[in-house]
């Protein structure tokens, strides 16, 4: 989750690699050496299991240069069409540029000039192109879905079979291209009995929410399910596991005003980690709760504090106007 970005928002660009380039731009700006010499080797981990890996040239002593790693399990990455939507997403001339073979145990990596991006002047201009390098994930792994939004535009949408991206090993995503229209499926599988409890209040909110409100009159049309609709009937028999979904089944239906050129990057972006966003809000619904709890059990055992016992073997006094007390 990004600081800056909406309650609940998940950021497009990752605040791991953005810093980590900036921080270099700034130094070399700076002619900060002690930075520049010391060899850079980061690494972090994001939600679906998605892995980044940021590491100075060997031998570049000076600073120039970095290379930024993405790597996804298995299935997520779609080689033949992902390396050209990094180039044509994150790729700049002059300072952003696609290696040809990835960092090892990644999937695809980028090279980031830093010499040439810290001589840009403008800031802003600076800042955009780091976003460019941190959006990376998008670029790579929104490969399909993105396929079929630009395949509607482009065509209004035409029937299709049935396709699908695994998005982590067990966890599908379900892509069915129709007639002006493209809806996107996602069966949600909770291994914990009581995620999947409030995933279903949740989810069930989450689709009656667009009626009730006209400012949402034109967003994507959403239903949910407890059955798997009609539209996975066409799914392979091998994924009978994937379509196992103690969440019920969530589905969106996108039309052409979702993925013009300008939110094209955007929609995709926000169908891709739905199930993140969900499990962002029952994590959060949980931590809540438990918060509550807990100032309730304070509460309760203030009250028992300021109790006081009244001991039944007391000796009952009488004072000279004749009222009664208890001296313990």
């Amino acid at each position: 989750m990004d600081a800056s970005g909406g309650f609940g928002e998940i950021a497009r660009a990752s605040r791991f690699v953005f810093d980590a380039v900036r921080a270099r731009v700034e130094a070399k700006r700076a002619s900060d050496v002690t930075t520049l010499s010391t060899p850079l080797g980061a690494s972090a981990v994001e939600f679906d299991d998605v892995r980044y890996a940021v590491n100075t040239l060997s031998g570049d002593k000076d600073g120039d240069a970095l290379e930024v790693s993405v790597g996804a399990p298995k299935g997520a990455w779609d080689a033949a069409r992902g390396r050209a939507d990094v180039e044509a997403l994150v790729a700049s001339a002059g300072t952003i540029s696609v290696n040809e073979t990835p960092s090892a145990g990644y999937d695809v990596t980028v090279r980031v000039d830093v010499k040439a991006l810290a001589a840009i002047d403008e800031e802003d201009k600076r800042t955009m192109i780091a976003r460019r390098v941190a959006m990376v994930r998008c670029a790579a792994y929104g490969t399909k879905l993105r396929s079929h939004l630009r395949s509607l535009w482009e065509t209004g949408g035409v029937e299709g079979s049935l396709d699908w991206f695994e998005r982590r090993p067990g966890e599908v995503m379900f892509i069915k291209p129709q007639s002006e229209q493209v809806t996107v499926i996602f069966p949600m599988r909770f291994s914990n009995s009581h995620d999947a409890v409030i995933a279903t209040q949740f989810l069930t909110q989450f689709a009656e929410v667009r009626r009730g409100q006209k400012e949402l009159s034109t967003a994507p049309a959403v239903s949910y399910l407890k059955a798997a609709p009609l539209e996975l009937k066409e799914s392979p028999d091998g994924m009978k596991r994937a379509l196992d979904a103690n969440g019920g089944y969530i589905s969106f239906v996108l039309f052409k005003r979702h993925v013009s050129a300008d939110r094209l990057e955007d929609t995709v972006w926000n169908i891709m980690t739905f199930p993140a966003f969900v499990s962002y809000h029952i994590k959060y619904s949980k931590a809540y709760w438990h918060s509550r709890m807990r100032s309730k059990v304070e509460s309760w055992l203030s009250i028992l504090k300021r109790a006081k016992k009244v001991d039944p073997n007391g000796k009952k006094m009488t004072t000279a106007s004749g009222r009664t007390f208890i001296r313990k």
